[in-house]
């Protein structure tokens, strides 16, 4: 299975011993246990794919871009992604999950508040592709957000999901599977993240999400569900 990976942002350069958003999702996948060849794309910077056929699937990253934006490169990742939507599976995270809403006939609106430090997702619906009954529960991420999907596209079931975000896992038609949460995300890049916004966040609610960066999360749950959909779909299509 090659993965292709739409990279949708990139760091400040003070973050640069982080590594780039795409080098944060082959070490998720392998938490699945199923080996997966990955190839990058800088979307954010204008670079496409040439040909949807060079990977079997695709994986949008986060952005400190809002959704909402519509810049040059938003519009070319969108019109990238039209014809591919329906015959490839696709993933989406946090930016990612917005955009493909959006471009599907969704709202991404900005929230008073951030969604921000280790949140529950709790499960609303078992999807049908996800393979080991153990997994077919909700998810401890974590959040870094202040868009949100207010309204989902249609076709949408909603897989799990919390009072302050109620759209936070998400299947959009048959090929398409959206996390609002990060499960690719380092707590110490997330808490790099919570200081500089510290203004626009609020101190009190910064220092709430850091004191909940140590807590357990569900990464290799959302990784085993992210190899779970696209290999349903791959196997299915052969």
């Amino acid at each position: 299975m090659r993965i292709g990976i739409l990279e949708c942002g990139s760091n400040r350069p003070e973050w640069a011993r982080f590594g780039r958003f795409a080098d944060w999702f082959p070490p998720l996948l392998a938490q699945a246990g199923r080996t997966v060849d990955t190839r990058a794309w800088t979307v954010s910077e204008g670079v496409l794919p040439s040909d949807a056929r060079e990977c079997d699937a695709w994986l949008l990253t986060g952005s400190p871009a809002s959704a909402v934006d519509d810049a040059p490169w938003q519009q070319a990742l969108s019109a990238f992604l039209r014809p591919v939507i329906d015959r490839q599976p696709v993933v989406g995270i946090c930016y990612g999950h917005q955009h493909l809403h959006r471009m599907l006939g969704g709202t991404v609106e900005q929230c008073p508040a951030w969604g921000v430090g280790v949140q529950h997702y709790a499960l609303q619906d078992r999807p049908d592709w996800l393979g080991d009954p153990a997994d077919a529960t909700g998810f401890d991420l974590v959040a870094l957000h202040h868009d949100q999907v207010t309204r989902a596209a249609p076709g949408t079931r909603v897989l799990a999901g919390s009072a302050f975000c109620p759209l936070g896992v998400t299947q959009i038609g048959s090929h398409t599977l959206t996390f609002q949460p990060h499960p690719e995300m380092d707590p110490a890049f997330a808490a790099e993240v919570y200081a500089f916004e510290k203004h626009r966040i609020g101190a009190a609610e910064t220092l709430a999400a850091l004191t909940t960066l140590d807590r357990p999360r569900d990464t290799a749950r959302a990784a085993r569900w992210i190899m779970a959909f696209l290999a349903h779909h791959l196997e299915d299509r052969t």
